[in-house]
């Protein structure tokens, strides 16, 4: 009966608590579900996305990069093709010039001088001097800012080439004017007499030409000869100084690579020209060639963007109609719930009443007995007095009983006390005994022992001791159910570690592994319908939790089930 009184009184707590604790769980489970699926849908699409962009960046970057080669190629090619021109155009007009003149006309200064006037004339200032030299390689005349008229040549190198060749277009070199010079020569037969006409090539002139139609910033523009010298100055470097990181290989049309040039990553691109006996070389910083792809991917990291924020826009707001969607259907499964308390709650009111009438009836047969033998006596005026003093002892009796009755409702209504529960350490045995000692007679009436085993000088527990007794005469109301034919119930409580065990052990029926599991949800029962409501165990979860404790069962069928709770020890957790 005292746990039927603790289940009704106990519906309430356990119907606001689902509701609310529901409610929470559930709105924050569905904030925490909303954000996970936002997150994985992300993660789903942003995963093809990376790999998609990654994917364009590897074989875009290579196409725009092999793009920009291509038409560093073809600008290496034109400006090989123009300076080829310009030293096949100078080459020309000293040929013209040559078979013009005889060596005679020639061999006056002033004739040289006008001569000079008019191929600069005509190459926009392209010689800086201008000589004739006889077989035997002296100057018949000479023209220019050097002192060259009593110079011989014989020996000179580009003597000889232009004796063997007929015409050349010599390296560069210092001569005899020790000054790094590059000349065109053209020999003549006149009256098998052989001359040559010799000009020196405008350093600065053809410099500006090697120089011009250079890519952009970064990059640089020069001839080195098979030696590796420089034939035009580089940015860095004098004429014939050695190009410390080119390799002159003899190849055919152009040609590129990469090397490191003072700490930066070049590309190189190559020709030769003038015969294959200058290598043109065009350098180029890799980042300026880069930076195209660059900018490529720049722009369609900002596309990328876009599209991931316009996607997760999308993504947010479709998962906040979804599980708007599931906040609603969890609503309305909670007003199920809500509902199916509220049926529980009714049939415990019913199991209520019966109980407390069947308790209350006993001392009121009791009352209403010995009222009956008080009116006798008092209606006799010839009542002995033996028989006053038996009434005497029958109101006695009636107040035993009356204190009976208020001593079932005073512990019923403490037990269905509803104001929040208050935790303070307090002391189990005591509790536990009382406990005992309430139930003692309602287990000797079903033919059960009930006793305890209560560990001496127990540490105090932070509890709600009016809970704790609640807690416990549940327990002990399910083991003497669980034991038709009577038997034991040890009511036991021990330290263990860090713990206060509490245990109520009974050798009843014990319960099957499939129904263990489930014994703690609310409105399981493994008793016959209309024998309870399926609340207490789970009412008694909630309670020990609220503790900061737990509570377990364990059972062998035939043999019986211990429940035991698990407390936090206070003095050793300070």
């Amino acid at each position: 009966m005292l746990n039927r009184h603790f289940e009704r009184t106990n519906i309430k707590r356990l119907e606001d608590v689902m509701a609310n604790d529901a409610i929470s769980k559930f709105m924050g489970a569905g904030k925490a579900l909303r954000w996970r699926i936002v997150a994985v849908l992300l993660f789903a699409a942003m995963v093809p996305l990376a790999f998609a962009g990654f994917g364009s960046w590897i074989v875009f970057g290579e196409l725009l990069e092999q793009r920009s080669l291509e038409q560093m190629r073809t600008v290496v090619q034109g400006h090989a093709d123009a300076i080829e021109a310009y030293l096949s155009e100078q080459l020309h007009l000293l040929q013209l010039a040559a078979e013009s003149h005889t060596s005679r006309e020639l061999s006056s200064n002033e004739s040289l001088q006008i001569l000079l006037n008019n191929l600069n004339a005509s190459s926009d200032e392209g010689f800086i001097d201008l000589g004739v030299i006889d077989a035997d390689g002296n100057h018949l005349a000479y023209v220019g800012p050097y002192k060259l008229q009593d110079r011989n040549y014989r020996d000179a190198d580009w003597f000889k080439e232009v004796n063997f060749s007929g015409k050349y277009i010599s390296d560069v070199f210092p001569g005899f004017r020790q000054v790094p010079h590059c000349i065109i020569a053209v020999q003549t037969i006149e009256n098998n007499k052989r001359w040559i006409l010799r000009a020196t090539i405008n350093s600065e002139k053809f410099s500006a030409l090697v120089k011009s139609g250079i890519l952009g910033p970064g990059s640089d523009s020069y001839i080195v000869n098979r030696d590796g010298l420089y034939q035009s100055p580089p940015k860095s470097g004098l004429l014939l100084d050695n190009a410390p990181d080119i390799t002159p290989v003899i190849h055919t049309g152009v040609e590129d690579h990469h090397a490191v040039i003072g700490g930066v990553n070049k590309l190189l691109v190559t020709t030769w020209i003038n015969d294959n006996r200058w290598m043109l070389v065009v350098e180029q910083d890799q980042s300026y060639i880069q930076a195209p792809v660059n900018q490529a991917i720049a722009n369609g990291a900002y596309v990328v963007l876009i599209a991931v924020i316009f996607l997760a826009l999308i993504t947010f707001f479709a998962t906040r109609h979804l599980t708007a969607q599931i906040d609603k259907a969890t609503a309305e499964r909670e007003e199920i719930s809500r509902a199916f308390v509220r049926s529980a709650k009714l049939a415990s009111i019913g199991e209520l009443t019966t109980g407390l009438a069947h308790e209350i009836n006993n001392p009121l047969a009791i009352i209403s007995a010995e009222q009956t033998n008080i009116a006798d006596i008092l209606k006799d005026p010839n009542s002995s007095k033996e028989e006053i003093y038996d009434a005497l002892d029958s109101v006695k009796r009636c107040q035993t009983q009356v204190q009976r009755c208020a001593g079932i409702t005073k512990k019923l209504l403490q037990f269905g006390r509803s104001q929040e529960s208050k935790l303070e350490l307090t002391d189990i045995k005591p509790r536990l005994m009382d406990i005992v000692n309430l139930m003692h007679r309602h287990a000797a009436v079903r033919n059960i022992n009930l006793h305890e085993n209560i560990e001496e000088n127990l540490p105090r527990a932070l509890l709600d001791p009016v809970e704790l007794e609640q807690v416990l005469v549940n327990l002990i109301n399910n083991s003497v159910d669980a034991m038709p034919s009577g038997g034991e119930i040890i009511v036991g409580a021990h330290r263990e570690a860090k713990s206060i065990i509490i245990e109520v052990t009974d050798t009843g029926t014990g319960i099957t592994p499939g129904e263990l599991d489930r014994i703690f949800e609310p409105f399981f029962t493994t008793k016959p319908v209309g024998k309870g409501t399926g609340l207490g165990l789970s009412v008694c979860y909630g309670i020990v939790h609220s503790w900061g404790g737990t509570i377990e069962a364990s059972s062998k069928q035939g043999r019986g089930t211990t429940m035991k709770i698990i407390l936090p020890n206070q003095t050793e957790n300070g």
